[in-house]
């Protein structure tokens, strides 16, 4: 049964200590959405499933796979796993997206193509130009793991070294980053500086193009993930709270 939510709250899980997640907010705060940021990992606990009525969760440091030392993990699957039975829409970002493929039945694990870094193009795969054109474009892209699909899911769209887009029932999986600003990227490569010299990446250059390219970070974010939560509001039930 679906629980009917006592609140049309979005919900962001997120996995690092100060996310870059104004942008998502901002675009929630235009919507006149109400939000609540939380993050397990330090501490926080999940909310019962009727207090919410979307759910983003985002990308970090940890690897999806790694439950067993990072049990908060397993509890965001089993979390993940029970919007998505419950046909609460859950967007999942990078991290956010192996820890869906884990809680419907995929798995994480190392990518065989090593670390992607940067501003990656995003395409759809044949035969779903149609579902994934609002995920179409460029977009920053950093990370070494990936998925295998969960059984029955569609992959939507790609990148020339990996999955970037699919979905199961109520649930959307990206791999890049919509959400991240021209502060978030150079946190990000900041924070993950040993990565990125073993993979030989130009950081100078990397941040120049970013630099150059925040109006399309800007309108990237607002594309994919406000128009998520556009579609998401559009197919919710209107619940009046009045008696059958």
């Amino acid at each position: 049964m679906t629980p009917t939510p006592t609140k049309q709250v979005t919900l962001l899980i997120t996995h690092n200590p100060d996310p870059d997640i104004d942008q998502v907010c901002q675009i929630l705060d235009n919507r006149k959405k109400t939000w609540r940021h939380i993050q397990p990992f330090a501490g926080d606990k999940l909310p019962n499933l009727h207090e919410v009525s979307q759910v983003i969760c985002f990308g970090g440091p940890y690897a999806a796979y790694d439950q067993d030392r990072f049990p908060f993990l397993r509890e965001e699957a089993q979390f993940l796993r029970d919007a998505v039975d419950a046909d609460i829409p859950v967007l999942g970002i990078c991290l956010g997206s192996q820890i869906l493929a884990e809680a419907l039945g995929g798995t994480s694990r190392p990518g065989d193509h090593g670390l992607e870094c940067g501003f990656v193009d995003v395409v759809p795969v044949a035969g779903q130009e149609d579902v994934a054109h609002q995920l179409t474009g460029r977009y920053f892209s950093f990370h070494t793991d990936s998925i295998d699909l969960p059984p029955g899911a569609e992959l939507l769209a790609v990148s020339q070294r990996y999955p970037q887009a699919w979905r199961q029932g109520s649930a959307l999986a990206i791999q890049f980053h919509p959400e991240m600003s021209v502060t978030g990227i150079r946190e990000l490569l900041r924070i993950e500086k040993v990565k990125i010299r073993q993979h030989g990446i130009n950081v100078e250059n990397l941040m120049a193009e970013a630099e150059n390219n925040r109006a399309l970070l800007q309108q990237g974010a607002e594309k994919v993930i406000g128009g998520w939560i556009d579609h998401a509001d559009a197919r919710a039930p209107v619940h009046t709270g009045e008696s059958p």
